[in-house]
């Protein structure tokens, strides 16, 4: 383990230990929320207004530069060029977090084994997550393009209509009480945008 810690520091110009004791950033990619975290690597900036948008996406920037520069990377190109350099090395920097915590297993006994086992369950169902919305998507999207074609149009609303009956009275509610869960479709209202049950609410 020493050896490999001494391996980082040599292509990085900081301990790992240092590094650990002083970043902000997070990497977590099993983590639903991600994109609206603004210490994640994988935060996507918005804002509801210019403003918003501008502090957020300058927070960012300077979130990277920081991280950039704590680990003696360089902060040239646009800011997806600094995110994947860095994301690079945050990736390396988990596995070392993994076989620091592994080693550490092997004299602290059961207790390590099972923190390994509980990080890895969130991993597991967000990709239980993720897939069942991707199958969701595609079967709504087939579904969607064989009634325009069988009907000769591109409206979709008696198409929805079915459909949000169907799941809110059948299988996320009942006639009595029903959901409200809507298919997602575009602007236009003539195909199906991704489904993504982690933004929906229903009552």
């Amino acid at each position: 383990m020493e050896q490999l810690l001494n391996l980082y520091l040599s292509h990085s110009g900081a301990s790992y230990t240092d590094i650990k004791n002083n970043t902000k950033i997070i990497y977590d990619p099993c983590d639903p929320l991600k994109e609206t975290n603004k210490d994640n690597i994988d935060f996507i900036p918005t804002g509801s207004t210019d403003e918003q948008l501008v502090q957020a996406n300058m927070y960012f920037s300077q979130l990277l530069n920081a991280e950039l520069r704590l680990r003696g990377l360089s902060l040239s190109g646009t800011r997806e060029d600094r995110r994947n350099r860095l994301k690079a090395r945050l990736k390396v920097e988990q596995q070392l977090s993994i076989i620091s915590q592994a080693v550490e297993r092997g004299v602290i006994g059961k207790e390590a084994a099972l923190m390994l086992i509980e990080q890895a369950i969130p991993c597991i169902m967000h990709l239980e997550n993720r897939v069942g919305e991707k199958l969701i998507t595609v079967l709504l999207a087939m579904g969607a393009e064989r009634f325009q074609r069988q009907r000769g149009t591109k409206s979709l609303k008696r198409y929805v209509s079915s459909i949000q009956h169907l799941v809110n009275t059948r299988i996320l509610g009942s006639i009595a009480r029903p959901k409200q869960w809507k298919v997602p479709l575009n602007e236009a209202g003539d195909s199906v945008n991704k489904v993504s049950f982690s933004n929906q609410k229903t009552r």
